[in-house]
């Protein structure tokens, strides 16, 4: 693996953990979200690294599956947790 793959996977891990880490319940959360993700691209070189486009896809897609029809995961370590 070469150094832009493994900052890819670095880079991935750390968003997911961030908000994965919190329940966003409020409008400024969102947004906050929303520009860390524009900012989570950026980092990740998307136009010219394909690893970090799916890697960013599939982080985002998991958050889409935690909070889909309105729903709020629960934390992460939550015993009995069923948002998996």
């Amino acid at each position: 693996m070469n150094e832009k793959e493994n900052e890819s996977f670095r880079l991935a891990y750390q968003f997911y953990e961030k908000w994965r880490g919190q329940i966003i319940e409020t409008e400024d959360q969102w947004q906050q979200f929303s520009q860390d993700v524009g900012q989570f691209g950026i980092d990740l070189d998307i136009n010219n690294n394909p690893l970090g486009w799916h890697l960013m896809n599939a982080v985002l897609d998991t958050f889409n599956d935690l909070y889909k029809g309105g729903r709020k995961p629960v934390p992460a370590g939550y015993f009995g947790r069923d948002d998996l």
